[in-house]
């Protein structure tokens, strides 16, 4: 491959990035299929997105680097010195960098987001800067994902970006999924998930039959997690035959995750045909590069595709053909970055009343962001109390999150003259039992199910987070009362307090 043709092909991988995920935005995190044909809206410019944004940080602070090289430790303190974006894995992993917690454990530890699909849109640098080489690509790969996730969420990355890598020196899509599949261990569901998809393809030759089996087996609400989305990208690249339009399309059409697939597929189309990027797809986004410095800190960005492929080509050129991966850390003490807790479980069947008096309380340790309780068994109904503590340090405008599928209420630094707390009167915020029964249907074939766990305060529905709340300086007492069904035999939760940047602040006690 001659230095021409490798530039025509970085340029279009980014090109076909961008315009994948400009037209998956509008309908990011749908559950249902599409019928996109072209743009719906059509965009007058280029907008911003996290899928090409993280990959223009990492790319601009390693080329900025004497001797540059990838490895875990590198891209955790870019992460430190420029990250600020705060969703779901992100907001857990920057949370945990910044306790100290290195990865792999920041991708780990306390995630419930580690299966997302936010290492996964990652992919693409890593095989523009090993192109042909799908093993270099995939180490690279690793690295970035362990920072913020772990199992399928790493996987996901790593298949992708070795796809890519070889698509710098083959065409054919079969081929090509093999040897990301090559990357991926034997009991990876993502491989499991992927393999279900190229053999009901091969069979059905129909996407959307494709579709709605794999999300029927597959999914939950978790509309951003790798499994579905990544076989939506490989069940897109089949069933599109090479075609660019054909092929974002399908990505964007099945659903979930629609901006990812679609940008995903349009870099793999970019890379294995230059010229497969029609002149209507270009126009309406043109060739800007849209880095917001609202998410990416303290950093200049070049200009346009070209500017930044031209980066890229030259890091290529410059960087490490290898991995440094002998870290000699060990597993941190997880029970050092717990905070602590009570509940107290009471035969309360008064759901709008929660006593205030009297309650035997039992201490616990929960993990900062997730964490859950196993609970006793009952014949009848029982409720749950929660109580947590936490300090401000500076009197302001703050969020705070708690986000559940049990029906729950939340209370803020309760009267404690009150016998009882009156749901009507002194309520935070809360999720009574009729908004909760989706919670239990785990599956959804291809319902419009709303989200109703995501917890971290960008994402948590809008009756379980209270934001813009003025809090005086000091410490606050947050008191949840939980209302199980006799069918649950844990409650979990995701809890949260933070500014008016949406980061998660690290002052529960």
């Amino acid at each position: 491959m001659n230095d021409n043709l490798f530039r025509e092909k970085v340029i279009s991988c980014w090109l076909g990035k961008n315009i994948g995920g400009i037209l998956g935005t509008p309908t990011e995190g749908y559950p249902g299929t599409l019928n996109f044909t072209f743009y719906d809206p059509v965009p007058t410019e280029a907008i911003p997105n996290d899928d090409l944004e993280l990959q223009v940080m990492n790319a601009v602070a390693i080329a900025a680097m004497e001797k540059p090289e990838v490895n875990r430790e590198i891209i955790a303190d870019i992460w430190l010195k420029h990250m600020d974006f705060h969703c779901d894995e992100y907001a857990v992993a920057l949370k945990n960098l910044k306790c100290g917690i290195r990865p792999p454990w920041s991708g780990s530890y306390d995630n419930y987001f580690c299966h997302g699909m936010g290492a996964a849109i990652r992919s693409e640098l890593w095989a523009c800067l090993a192109p042909g080489n799908p093993e270099l690509a995939a180490k690279f790969a690793y690295e970035d994902a362990c920072v913020d996730h772990s199992g399928d969420g790493i996987d996901a990355e790593v298949f992708l970006a070795a796809l890519q890598s070889k698509a710098f020196i083959c065409e054919n899509i079969d081929e090509l999924i093999d040897c990301g599949l090559s990357f991926l261990p034997e009991n990876s569901l993502l491989r499991e998930c992927i393999n279900e998809t190229c053999k009901l393809w091969n069979e059905l030759k129909d996407w959307k039959t494709v579709r709605n089996k794999i999300q029927g087996k597959y999914a939950t609400e978790f509309r951003t997690a790798v499994i579905p989305n990544v076989p939506y990208t490989v069940l897109a690249l089949l069933a599109g035959g090479g075609d660019f339009g054909e092929t974002i399309c399908t990505a964007v059409n099945c659903g979930m995750d629609t901006d990812c697939s679609a940008a995903s597929a349009g870099a793999v189309l970019g890379i294995i045909a230059p010229d497969c990027i029609d002149d209507k797809w270009l126009a309406p986004v043109g060739n800007s590069l849209v880095v917001r410095d609202t998410c990416i800190a303290n950093m200049q960005f070049p200009a346009t595709i070209e500017e930044f492929s031209d980066l890229v080509i030259d890091l290529e050129k410059r960087i490490s053909k290898s991995v440094t991966n002998n870290f000699s850390g060990s597993e941190p003490d997880f029970e050092k970055y717990k905070i602590s807790a009570e509940y107290a479980v009471l035969d309360n069947l008064s759901w709008y009343f929660v006593p205030t008096k009297g309650i035997q309380w039992n201490k616990i340790k929960c993990n900062p962001v997730f964490s859950s309780l196993e609970l006793p068994d009952y014949k009848y109904g029982i409720q749950i109390i929660l109580r947590f503590r936490f300090e401000i340090d500076k009197s302001g405008e703050y969020s705070v999150m708690f986000n559940s599928p049990t029906s729950n209420q939340v209370y803020l630094d309760p009267d404690c003259n009150l016998e009882v707390l009156k749901d009507s009167e002194h309520m935070l915020f809360g999720r009574m039992r009729t908004f909760c029964q989706q919670a239990k249907e785990r599956m959804f074939p291809a319902a419009e199910t709303p989200i109703i766990f995501s917890p971290t305060l960008n994402g948590a529905p809008l009756n379980q987070i209270k934001r813009k709340l003025s809090l005086e300086c000091g410490e606050h007492e947050l008191l949840v009362a939980l209302e199980p069904v006799p069918s649950e035999r844990e409650i979990y939760w995701g809890i949260g307090i933070g500014d008016d940047h949406q980061r998660i602040l690290c002052c529960l006690k």
